[in-house]
């Protein structure tokens, strides 16, 4: 029933289906609250509800009128669409035990991560990106060994990343960027060998303003510390991207073994030194594109203060300025 401009909410009548399998209601103007009675369809596999927020998409009733998904009830005299709402990831979610895939984006979903989370332990894919989540990531996540996707980004999320991240051996890719993350890499997580995609850029700052909080990128907080010279053993990773995050260190030269390697992301942040010959030859590979533009970003624009370059390249696509943060295409 996904891309239908269906609009109101979820019948709780769906949770009295006791051999529901799989509920697809993607991409159409939904709002209001996950009914508690759906935690009863506990065969669920598959839950897609995604895309209710700001996904604009219009029909036509039979009489002729339009049917505007951007709006409560398709009426576009009425209220915006905020989307689905409440705590979905609430304790309860552990009686969907039979649980493959999560997909919750885009909606208005709210509350903590629940430690129940690490019960389902036949999931797949949790993509709950665009959201209100709050609270930290919790390390019972850590016992789903099946779980290859994971995406947290857009949230209220806060914290550092859990320190058992490495027992999820079939993680490929983790999106935890514009959330107000912190804290060192676990070593446990260079034992991802199957990790292809890390996003944890723009990392950002919140600060409370009269009642609301203001949250913005800012490059002097969020994950620290260097990069391992374990990531090496990422043989799969195409994405490392670690802009805005007051990263230290050098480039290892280990990161030139990543032959898969499209998408490398390291300015604005305190990685300093120079880029390795073993990272450069990747420009020859994977490290490339079409407009051999927005590759590889780093500091390597002379600072307009002393003339030199925060971090010497050579074969970078992109070069910043590690003070005025103004980036310029190198190549």
């Amino acid at each position: 029933m996904n891309g239908n401009c269906l609009y109101g909410t979820i019948p709780p009548e769906f949770g009295s289906m006791p051999n529901l399998l799989s509920l697809e209601l993607h991409g159409n103007g939904l709002s209001g609250f996950i009914p508690d009675e759906l935690y009863d369809a506990t065969k669920l596999q598959l839950l897609n509800v995604a895309m209710q927020y700001n996904y604009f998409y219009q029909c036509y009733r039979s009489n002729g009128q339009p049917v505007n998904t951007g709006f409560a009830r398709g009426d576009v005299n009425g209220d915006l669409n905020w989307g689905l709402q409440g705590k979905v990831l609430s304790p309860q979610v552990n009686r969907w035990q039979s649980m493959k895939g999560l997909h919750l984006f885009d909606n208005f979903f709210s509350g903590d991560l629940a430690p129940e989370l690490g019960d389902l332990k036949y999931l797949v894919f949790l993509r709950a990106q665009n959201n209100v989540f709050s609270g930290f990531i919790p390390n019972e996540i850590t016992k789903l060994d099946k779980l290859r996707e994971v995406h947290l980004y857009q949230n209220n999320v806060y914290g550092d990343l859990p320190p058992d991240i490495g027992l999820m051996e079939d993680l490929e890719d983790l999106r935890v960027h514009e959330n107000e993350m912190w804290g060192l890499i676990p070593m446990t997580f260079y034992n991802l060998q199957k990790m292809k995609s890390i996003w944890f850029q723009d990392t950002l700052l919140c600060e409370q303003i009269d009642e609301s909080f203001e949250c913005d990128p800012d490059p002097d907080v969020g994950f620290e510390g260097s990069i391992s010279t374990e990531i090496g053993n990422m043989k799969k990773l195409s994405q490392i991207l670690l802009n805005n995050n007051p990263f230290t260190g050098t480039l290892p030269t280990e990161v030139g073994l990543l032959e898969n390697l499209s998408v490398l992301h390291i300015h604005q942040t305190q990685i300093q030194g120079t880029v390795p010959d073993e990272v450069c030859l990747l420009r020859d590979q994977s490290l490339n594109s079409e407009t051999n533009q927005g590759i590889f970003y780093a500091d390597c624009r002379p600072n307009n203060k002393t003339g030199d370059p925060y971090f010497e390249c050579k074969c970078c696509s992109d070069c910043c300025d590690h003070t005025t943060k103004v980036c310029i295409a190198d190549d």
